[in-house]
């Protein structure tokens, strides 16, 4: 294992290194670690329902009648009507003939791409898609063609191109993690009814609950959803439980029971979980101002940062990077943040090219705190600059 101490060692000299991080306990907007409260700007609890008590009675209530666990796949005895009634739910909302609950957005992007692609297709992919998508890619065999991120003359170009194939997909993050920008998801459905036997899949995953008049993602905002051959998206995000959906035609989803190995060899949620989901879900439609503040604040705290001086992304969402040019400058600055009780993350290489700190914002902030956070940046820039 030599190997191993040497790539690890390598990593640690290259400020590379990741390490697990240990939280007391994650409450309302702040975060406790060894016993320091901070205030959350990191994490991606969007519409801050992560300790709704009316979605911790929902889950009590659950496994009062459920129990605990689910205690097997769902294809053996670890299904229960609480699933088929949410899947029934999000049908009619993302306007597709079915849907299917998944453990996690990883298990749903790995599932969908491996089972419904193969050798004989090829799979068109932005390059700053989530990992889990190319992932899912590697497993399906397809041929990968990346093209340039939200390039869609790239994209046009790389299609005319590669013409000999099965059928095809094109697969796009809507709101991109790391970087806060917006896919333009009418270009690509232009682009795929161009074209013959081309899918588009859509994940949803950071822009559901936050965008849309009923918080289904850009999709719904566009006036697209019917439009979207395979929609995915997350409970773990915004709506603060977990596991993950695909929303698509009756064919997929009953291909998808039958042959998907991430929902068949795994032990279902427990029901309690699809009974928190479930309310997540219903506060999330009726409590549009949670997600008309967040982006209220992300628009503020973004525009501030631009006249401070900080280098900003593209972004136009509660996701606002801010970029440097060495790993050095940026762990400096999220040392300096988290010593003033304000909690960040530094991203750095190989999940991304250009350090970063990630304001991941929630709207449980107010403007106060916006402004506490801007305060500390101003003063770190006059000393440092």
């Amino acid at each position: 294992m030599n190997y191993l101490k040497e790539v690890l060692h390598n990593l640690k000299i290259n400020n590379m290194h990741r390490e697990l991080k240990d939280i007391d306990k994650l409450e309302h907007k702040y975060i406790y670690k060894e016993g320091i409260k901070y205030l959350d700007m990191t994490s991606s609890n969007y519409l801050g329902l992560r300790d709704d008590i009316r979605i911790k009675e929902a889950v009590i209530k659950g496994i009062q009648t459920y129990g605990v666990g689910s205690g097997a796949s769902r294809l053996i005895c670890g299904e229960a009507d609480i699933f088929r009634n949410l899947e029934d739910k999000l049908a009619k909302y993302l306007k597709k003939e079915r849907a299917l609950i998944f453990n996690s957005g990883y298990d749903a992007n790995i599932g969908v791409i491996s089972t419904l692609f193969t050798s004989d297709d090829v799979i068109f992919c932005d390059k700053l898609n989530h990992a889990s998508i190319y992932d899912g890619i590697k497993l399906s065999g397809a041929k990968l063609i990346r093209f340039k991120h939200m390039d869609y003359n790239d994209l046009r170009e790389k299609i005319e191109k590669n013409q000999n194939y099965n059928k095809a997909l094109i697969v796009t993050d809507s709101l991109f993690s790391m970087d806060g920008d917006i896919a333009d998801i009418k270009q690509l459905i232009k682009i795929k009814e161009k074209y013959k036997n081309i899918y588009l899949m859509v994940d949803e995953a950071h822009a559901g609950g936050v965008f849309g008049e009923n918080g289904f993602g850009i999709a719904e905002r566009e006036n697209v959803l019917e439009k979207i051959d395979i929609n995915v998206g997350t409970f773990s995000k915004a709506y603060g439980v977990q596991g993950a959906y695909i929303a698509a035609s009756a064919t997929i989803i009953d291909y998808l029971i039958n042959r998907c190995r991430s929902l068949i060899y795994t032990t279902a949620l427990p029901p309690a979980f699809i009974a928190g989901i479930n309310e997540a879900f219903d506060i999330s439609i009726k409590e549009k101002e949670r997600r008309i503040h967040l982006l209220e604040i992300s628009k503020y705290f973004k525009e501030s940062l631009i006249k401070t001086g900080y280098n900003v992304s593209e972004t136009n969402s509660q996701i606002i990077p801010v970029l440097f040019k060495s790993n050095i400058s940026t762990i400096k600055l999220g040392e300096y943040l988290l010593a003033n009780n304000i909690y960040v993350v530094v991203i750095r290489k190989p999940t991304v090219n250009i350090p970063r700190i990630r304001f991941s914002l929630n709207s449980l902030l107010e403007k106060e705190d916006i402004d506490k956070v801007l305060e500390l940046l101003k003063k770190y820039k006059k000393i440092n600059y």
